[in-house]
Formats: structure tokens, sequence, C-alpha cells
């Protein structure tokens, strides 16, 4: 445990930091912003847990859905895109207490199996820097709230961690976590098929996970509905064209849109380049073209955030000063996202591809 410890120490600091650092700001929030309900069930899931405002508005949006899986399963329409790993970890404690510590964990010993992978490939330095850019990344908040990103990165990263049946197991509970997990190692369909099985015995749909995914606005309700990422695209154009630039809703259609092009131009760099494994990028390709192919770049700053060579490119970055104002400007945002966030403004907050 004490070598554990030693070898860790710089990681349980910056988590420290960020997740003190972030609650601050959730806190002081408050006397800043008004709290806008604009997402169903705050005031009978979130303000009876009896928990401070601060605290349980980390719940916020899709965390909602996590809480009442956890209470009361695959009840109401919707909640089926939503696959059960996660909220079946919500009965160790509370509901809400299980899953804000199995996100923060997760989080946690994310960043340790980053560094780790990281400074297999590459060296410590670019290890040390990719840890500090996945935790100020502007959307990193969302590893600390009611939601499954942080999970599904740590499975993620244990399957290119390790190897044989540990990595086989791995790859199966990603499938259980998010679609995009069922793209993730041999085994990782299981965890989808068992999910599937599920759905075909409870409500005879065994794809009721994407018929569902009407309910949150999304065009791609059947295989024959998606759509491809240039028409995506064109869509944000038009919104562009039509919508008040003035208007909250337009600065949030530009910051999806600007996801999606920081995505894809580091991932063709990173594929250019050839400065990762192909599995890497596989599954990066993956996680970033699938959610696209719903007609919208809607959650996208939130998708962004698992896919983790996003971090190693920001780190191989050779100026350190520009990587300093990256880092900067990324703090800032982290800032600004986290106070709208908790307020209840929409941000980056349905989906779960």
């Amino acid at each position: 445990m004490k070598k554990f410890w030693i070898e860790n120490k710089k990681i349980f600091l910056i988590f420290f930091v960020w997740r003190t650092g972030l609650l601050l700001i959730g806190f002081l929030a408050q006397g800043l912003l008004p709290f806008k309900s604009s997402f169903p069930y705050a005031d009978t899931i979130l303000v009876l847990t009896g928990l401070p405002s601060w605290l349980w508005s980390w719940g916020n949006f899709d965390g909602v859905h996590y809480l009442t899986l956890a209470m009361s399963g695959y009840d109401g329409f919707g909640t089926q895109v939503f696959f059960p790993l996660y909220p079946m970890l919500g009965h160790l404690i509370s509901p809400f207490i299980s899953l804000f510590l199995v996100s923060n964990v997760s989080i946690l010993f994310s960043g340790i199996l980053l560094f780790k992978l990281v400074k297999k490939h590459f060296n410590e330095d670019t290890a040390n820097w990719a840890v500090i850019f996945l935790f100020a990344f502007p959307t990193s908040l969302f590893f600390g709230a009611i939601y499954t990103e942080s999970l599904f990165l740590l499975l993620i990263l244990a399957v290119f961690s390790t190897t044989g049946i540990l990595s086989a197991i791995f790859s199966i509970l990603a499938g259980s976590t998010r679609l995009i997990g069922s793209f993730v190692g041999k085994f990782s369909f299981i965890g989808l098929g068992l999910y599937m099985l599920y759905l075909w015995w409870r409500f005879d749909k065994p794809l009721f996970f994407l018929s569902a995914q009407s309910a949150f606005g999304s065009r791609a309700t059947t295989v024959t509905g998606l759509v491809t990422p240039f028409q995506t695209v064109f869509r944000y154009f038009k919104i562009f064209l039509t919508v008040n630039p003035r208007s909250y809703d337009f600065w949030i259609a530009f910051a999806e849109i600007s996801a999606f092009i920081l995505g894809i131009t580091i991932l063709i760099w990173l594929s250019l380049k050839k400065k990762c494994p192909r599995q890497w990028l596989i599954f990066s390709w993956i996680a970033l073209i699938l959610p696209t192919l719903s007609g919208t770049f809607s959650s996208m700053p939130r998708y962004l955030i698992t896919i983790f060579p996003i971090y190693i490119a920001l780190a191989l970055i050779k100026n350190k000063y520009l990587k300093l104002v990256i880092l900067m400007i990324s703090v800032i945002l982290l800032t600004i996202f986290t106070a709208l966030f908790t307020r209840g403004y929409f941000l980056a907050d349905s989906g779960n591809l």
C-alpha cells in the first residue's frame, strides 16, 4: 500500500485539487446563477436525497435517469438507452452516494491507469501531461458527476492495460456500460448481447436501447434512421444561419461542433503520425463517429472525454508555453461549464451512446 501511494501520490494530489475545486465552483455558483431546472425529476429525485444542493446538483440531467434506474429499474420509456452496469452499482449505499463514489473512484484510478499506459508507450513526462489534461479538460466535470464517463474510461483503459482473461472481463463490462464499449476487445459484444437478451425478455424488443433514443430527440431510432457525419455538419450550419448568435442555444451548438472538429483533427494527426497503437485509434474513431450517426453533435463535448488518445496528443505538444496556454484555456472553460452544469443549464448532458 505504501509503495502504491508513493508511485501515485502526484495523481492523488491532482485528483484532490480537481475534485475539491469543482465542488467549490458548484458551491459558489449558487450565489451567481439562478437554478434552471431544464430537466425532469429534479424535485422528486435530487431534492429528496436530503443532501445540500451544491452536492445533489452533480446528479443533474442524465444523473436523475441513472438514479431512477438504481431505484426502480427499467420502467419508463427512454430509460432503456442507459446500459445497466453503472446503475446496478447504485445499491452499495444509497443510490446517490453510491454512484457519486463510483464515478469519483473510477476517475481517480483512470488517472493512474492512463499514467502507467502512457509511460509504458511514451515516457514519464508525456504521462504526467496526459493526466493533467485529463483532469483539466473543459468537460472533465462529467467524470465527477452521476454519469458513466469515469467508469467507462476506467474499463477502456483496463482493457488496453491487461491481457488474456482479465482484458476479456473488462471488455465485457465495458460493453455493459455503453454501446461504444461493445466495440472494444474481442469479447465486448457479450456485454451488449446480455443487455439485448434482457430487453428481449422484458419488453420483447432486443433493440429497445436504439428505438428509445427518440425520447432524447435522436433520429437514430432504427438502423435505417442513421445519418452520415456530413449530414450532421450541414444541419449545424443551418442552425448557425437561423439561430440568434446571442442565444444560449447558439453557443451550445457552437461548443458541440467545436468538440467534433477538435476530436477529428486530433485523431487525423495521431493516425497520420502513427503516434498510438492501432487498437487505441480504432476505438477512438468509433467513439467519435458513432454518436454523430444520430443526426446531432449533442453531448459530443462529453463523449470526447473518454477518447483518451486526445490527452496524449495534447501531452505530445513540444512547445511548453503552448501547452500552458491550452491548459489555462481549458481550466477557464472547465470553471464556466461546471458553474452552468451545477445550476441546471444544458451543456452536453443527454444520451448514452
